[in-house]
């Protein structure tokens, strides 16, 4: 069951989250799940499988700047990361790097 304890224990930081949500736990949530189930995801893991830098940099960007504002901080950390890298268009092994963000993302949904 999803409850900001949960998330708490998950590392977010829903304090922060909240404050951005006027306090509204209801609308922390549901704002949380578009977030995690929007298509920036599918699109970001296709590009990175495809190795197509530019596309994955504009998912990544995207993703960064709504788990920022929900302050979902053990994915946008690594995700950040990730998009500054895919900005510098540096070589890596991308796809590695995004296996515990989708874990992470797909654990926080779970609870949903």
């Amino acid at each position: 069951m999803l409850t900001i304890e949960a998330l708490n224990e998950l590392g977010v930081n829903t304090q922060e989250g909240l404050m951005r949500c006027m306090n509204n736990e209801n609308f922390y949530f549901k704002m949380l799940k578009m977030g995690l189930s929007g298509d920036y995801f599918d699109r970001l893991g296709k590009a990175l499988m495809e190795n197509n830098l530019d596309e994955a940099f504009e998912a990544a960007h995207a993703l960064k700047g709504v788990l920022g504002n929900l302050a979902v901080t053990p994915i946008y950390n690594p995700l950040a990361e990730m998009t500054e890298m895919l900005r510098a268009k540096e070589q890596a092994d991308y796809v590695k790097m995004y296996k515990p963000i989708v874990d992470l993302k797909n654990k926080i949904l779970a609870l949903m």
